[in-house]
């Protein structure tokens, strides 16, 4: 597996004016047999995606990049990657824009970052074979710098409305730095122990109760936490431990 010490202009960075989106084309460049670590960043998508083949919108002055990286760790150990990214991310934006009150960004499990409780920033890990059968991943990132949307069934927030403006290109900088941190801190999976304690540290929810939704079943009870592999583990009113590895969570519960 590859140590990651690439920072700044070290790792390449290919950029698009419009893409469809970042990281169709980075599956793309590991099936055609990419070999090395790349960004892909684009200042529009069309076709941007969330996870379970959701629309992502992708207005200008927005960042969308995507990490490409083959050969990351072992098949099995790719889920964590939303847990390094999450790290990531919010190390980057707490750089980029330090004015911000640390306390107000949350990781929402497992792959979101909140601003005050308003979206900030959406993950979307997808993993799976490069040309030569080994394991690859490719993160993409989402961070509302100048817009964010107002059409969504939570609330969302942009670093401009927060009073900290700044850049695409600017967090960009921090995040490529935090990315080579943390991804050498996981260590292909071998320190998942220290990303799992530091994401508990600023996880949103973390001991309340919560409303998951899996497909159309939901599921009501206590975040207690999250096992060695990065899946929930929730209290049910009934009493029963539920071990969820994906869903949509929410704070608000139903009457």
């Amino acid at each position: 597996m590859a140590k990651y010490e690439f920072q700044g202009s070290t790792v390449p960075i290919i950029r698009f004016t419009e893409i469809g989106s970042t990281n169709a084309e980075g599956l793309a460049r590991l099936a055609r047999g990419e070999t090395m670590p790349v960004w892909l960043v684009s200042d529009v998508q069309t076709a941007g995606r969330g996870r379970r083949g959701r629309s992502w919108t992708s207005e200008l002055g927005n960042l969308f990049a995507s990490l490409v990286l083959p050969n990351p760790a072992p098949m099995a150990n790719l889920a964590q990657l939303c847990f390094v990214a999450g790290l990531a991310v919010r190390d980057a934006v707490l750089s980029a824009a330090p004015q911000l009150n640390p306390e107000l960004l949350k990781l929402k499990w497992p792959n979101d970052l909140l601003l005050d409780g308003g979206k900030l920033s959406g993950i979307l890990v997808e993993g799976g074979a490069d040309l030569h059968g080994r394991p690859a991943a490719v993160i993409g990132f989402g961070v509302n710098c100048l817009h964010h949307p107002d059409d969504l069934p939570y609330r969302a927030t942009c670093l401009e409305k927060a009073g900290a403006p700044t850049a695409p290109d600017r967090l960009l900088e921090a995040l490529d730095l935090a990315m080579a941190v943390r991804l050498n801190q996981w260590n292909a999976g071998n320190g998942f122990a220290a990303i799992r304690t530091d994401w508990m540290r600023h996880a949103l929810g973390m001991g309340d109760q919560v409303s998951v939704r899996i497909g159309e079943r939901e599921v009501i009870g206590r975040f207690e936490n999250i096992d060695a592999r990065g899946a929930m583990m929730l209290r049910r009113r009934d009493g029963v431990a539920e071990i969820i590895t994906a869903g949509d969570v929410s704070l608000r519960l139903p009457e």
